[in-house]
Order: C-alpha cells, then structure tokens, then sequence
C-alpha cells in the first residue's frame, strides 16, 4: 500500500512538472537589425532606426523609426547593429515610418 502510494505521488510530480515546463513563445513578427540612431534634422527624423533586410549600415536600405525605443532599454551608448526578434505596429498620428515596438528581444 505504501508503495502504491509512492508510486502515484512519483506519477503525478512528473505530469505536474512536464506540464508547467512546456510552455511554449509565440514566433516574432520580424527579425531586425538596429542599425543606430537617427541623426538627420528634419520633420519625419529623429528616433531608433531598425532595418527588416539584411543590411547593417545605417541609411543605406529601408528602414523604419522607432518611437518607443527608450522603453525597451536601448541606449544611444549600445553599440550597433543590434540583432533583434520584434513585433511592432505602425505609430498612431504620424506621417511618417515610425513604428511602435510592443515585443521585443534581443538575439
């Protein structure tokens, strides 16, 4: 009786450990790369800028700006390019590329 009991406590702390540890992310929207920040002066300029291609340099494929970069703990001292996992959205109000970053990881 002892061990039947044993055994039935072993059985349920196995399922009971399996279950909680299996708990699997959803996939990120995009892949990106923080190519560093803006530094151009003008109406639509100013930010965070993540490219979605495979180029590292700054300005030289399309790339958006991030608007929320301060809250996901990038620092204009980071040293570029940053390989990143993001989900985002489009800004609300702005005309022009800026983004908004509602999940985020480093790679």
């Amino acid at each position: 009786m002892k061990g039947l009991k044993l055994i039935l406590v072993f059985i349920l702390l196995f399922f009971s450990v399996s279950f909680n540890s299996c708990k699997k992310e959803p996939a990120y929207m995009n892949d990106g790369i923080l190519t560093g920040f803006d530094q151009r002066v003008c109406a639509c300029c100013g930010g965070l800028m993540i490219t979605f291609s495979n180029n590292i340099t700054p300005y030289s494929a399309d790339f958006k700006l991030i608007d929320n970069w301060s809250e996901i703990g990038i620092q204009p001292g980071d040293k570029f390019p940053v390989y990143v996992k993001v989900d985002w959205e489009p800004a609300t109000g702005s005309i022009c590329s800026h983004i908004i970053i509602t999940r985020f990881k480093r790679k």
